[in-house]
């Protein structure tokens, strides 16, 4: 009867140890896997406005990495709207204004002397290529849009699924 009661005892005290070791390992899976996406556009001045407003009333932000994004055929996707905040657009506009050194502009639009609206090709970060987008418009209410998007595919096929997804 205590033989059998040991027996018991091990072979539970296995269950638990293969159970936690099963949770760690999917916790450290989880930590790689989140960690590689905090990396994605980590060298530019854009993350500031992501990790400045990104949890702020009034802002959304979406962040996905591929295996959200198979329809797009995009690596990683991050993205921010901003409602009624004037001084969030002025610095995304001088965050944007050291990235887009060495950036190729697709197209700018300039209202009233500030830039309303950006689209911005980086240069390649490894096999990637990266694009952002910027717009500001203030009718009917003020919000600012900040996407950044990482795919093998260059900026022009981007655009297009961009567009043909609407």
């Amino acid at each position: 009867m205590l033989f059998r009661k040991l027996n018991y005892n091990k072979k539970y005290i296995i269950m638990k140890m293969n159970s936690k070791c099963k949770y760690l390992l999917l916790v450290v899976l989880f930590i790689a896997g989140f960690g590689s996406g905090l990396k994605a556009q980590s060298d530019l001045e854009i993350n500031r406005i992501f990790d400045k407003y990104g949890k702020q009333k009034g802002s959304v932000m979406v962040e996905m990495s591929k295996e959200m994004l198979e329809g797009y055929d995009f690596t990683f996707y991050k993205s921010i709207v901003i409602s009624n905040n004037k001084e969030a657009g002025d610095f995304a506009r001088r965050c944007l204004q050291t990235d887009q050194s060495g950036a190729k502009k697709v197209k700018q639009v300039v209202t009233n002397g500030k830039t309303s609206s950006v689209y911005l090709q980086l240069p390649k970060k490894g096999k990637y290529n990266r694009l952002i987008l910027f717009n500001e418009k203030s009718v009917p209410e003020l919000k600012m849009t900040l996407i950044y998007i990482e795919s093998e595919k260059d900026s022009e096929e981007i655009m297009k699924l961009i567009l043909k997804k609407k």
